[in-house]
């Protein structure tokens, strides 16, 4: 059997608490059932809970701020001219921070570096690639939904298959083919922390979520139904490995299909990142407890936290979009390039050449009279092979991650003490 080494009972700094078998549960959401091996699995319930969730006033409350400002931030995405540039950046922002959750880190200057490729011999971790793939599947995952606005079992194995292509292990591409568990490594199915349901059970229960997903029809706002989508997914655990990825991908996209983001300009995942240990908990009593209301409203909490960000973000990008307007009236394709940059923020003469159709010396005086205008800046130091970052670009979609991850990784560290054995 294969053993799944996951993070639902993770100690803030990544490791796992000390091997605790899963206790029976029976709730609202499924139960667990001892399976012919002798270990217990959790067998989900369909979607919707029954009976029928019913939000308290304060979920309403929080319901109502979330949709009031994710619709001001789809109506400002509206008001930005050409707002796809913009969501490519958020795509990648959203794939590095999900990714964080597991662990895998990496900052938004290697990315860009990557995909540029400035680097010639692309030398990063293993990190960079990785959180490259998750921009490949969300972006794939995009153009799919545009195409058949529908969420099932093609579109998820296809964004698997990109998120983890390349890697022996993962199976990538297929569900998986037997039991996975979340627990200590070389612990057995028997000393789990969480069993997901078997095999069978498990496309059950992705055929009723694709249902509910795509043709439950409900009086139920499209921000639970998202909601409740998103913790399924987890509790099926559908794959051997990226799980988690790929149900936070699904969110944008279950948002993008509801019609409630026109482009994917928002990264929950910040939210999640700052609450990693609420959200496996959250996720934890859903199963245990049938607890889908607090869930909900941490859920709905999120959204609104990071709308109200993202709006932040939204009206300095189209006051950057005013300012480089004045600074390259007069250049002659100044606005090709200007195009160009908010795409790829980190570039060289050959990345310019290649995309603009000019020759080298073309691009490279073009690179120096933006950076002369101090639009870009030169961050090599070389004579030759010269890199330009559009340094106000990027900073303004990174703003303050740096501060924030220090503190997260502070904050893993006096907790990872607290709870560290003798």
């Amino acid at each position: 059997m294969f053993l799944k080494f996951d993070r639902l009972n993770a100690a803030p700094d990544g490791t796992l608490f000390e091997g605790i078998r899963m206790n029976p549960m029976q709730s609202s959401a499924g139960r667990t059932k001892q399976v012919p091996e002798g270990y217990l699995a959790f067998f989900p319930n369909p979607l919707p809970p029954h009976p029928e969730l019913a939000l308290d006033d304060e979920g309403i409350l929080t319901l109502t701020k979330a949709e009031f400002h994710l619709g001001q931030l789809a109506q400002m995405a509206r008001s930005i001219p050409n707002p796809d540039l913009f969501a490519g950046m958020y795509v990648r922002r959203e794939a590095i921070l999900s990714s964080e959750i597991e662990n895998i880190s990496c900052t938004l200057d290697e990315v860009l570096e990557y995909e540029a490729e400035a680097d010639a011999d692309h030398g990063q971790s293993k990190a960079v690639e990785k959180v490259v793939k998750y921009v490949r599947a969300f972006n794939a995952g995009l153009k799919s939904l545009g195409q058949a606005n529908k969420i099932g079992s093609t579109l998820l194995k296809n964004l698997h298959a990109t998120l983890l292509q390349g890697e022996d292990e993962g199976n990538p591409g297929n569900f998986r083919p037997r039991q996975n568990w979340i627990g200590r490594v070389a612990s057995s199915a028997a000393e789990a922390d969480f069993v997901p349901p078997p095999e069978q059970e498990m496309y059950q229960a992705l055929g009723n979520l694709e249902y509910f997903i795509n043709e439950h029809q409900s009086t139920m706002a499209p921000l639970v139904r998202c909601a409740l989508a998103h913790a399924q997914f987890e509790t099926i655990h559908p794959f051997t490995d990226g799980n988690g990825r790929i149900g936070r991908l699904l969110i944008a996209l279950i948002l993008c299909q509801m019609k409630k983001l026109g482009q994917p300009l928002l990264y929950v995942s910040l939210y999640l990142v700052e609450n990693r240990r609420e959200y496996y908990d959250r996720l934890t009593a859903i199963r245990a407890k049938g607890d889908w209301l607090g869930w909900v409203k941490f859920f709905l909490l999120g959204i609104e936290l990071t709308a109200k960000e993202a709006i932040v973000v939204s009206e300095k990008l189209i006051t950057l979009q005013d300012d480089m307007k004045k600074l390259i009236q007069g250049q002659r394709r100044g606005p090709e390039l200007i195009r160009l940059l908010y795409e790829y923020p980190i570039i060289n003469a050959r990345g310019v050449k290649r995309h603009l159709d000019v020759t080298l010396d073309t691009a490279i005086t073009w690179l120096q009279r933006f950076e002369g205008l101090g639009i870009v800046r030169e961050i090599t130091g070389q004579k030759r092979g010269r890199v330009y970052r559009f340094d106000r670009y990027i900073d303004t979609l990174d703003d303050g991650w740096g501060e924030r991850k220090a503190a997260l990784e502070r904050n893993r560290k006096g907790a990872a003490a607290d709870v560290a054995r003798p």
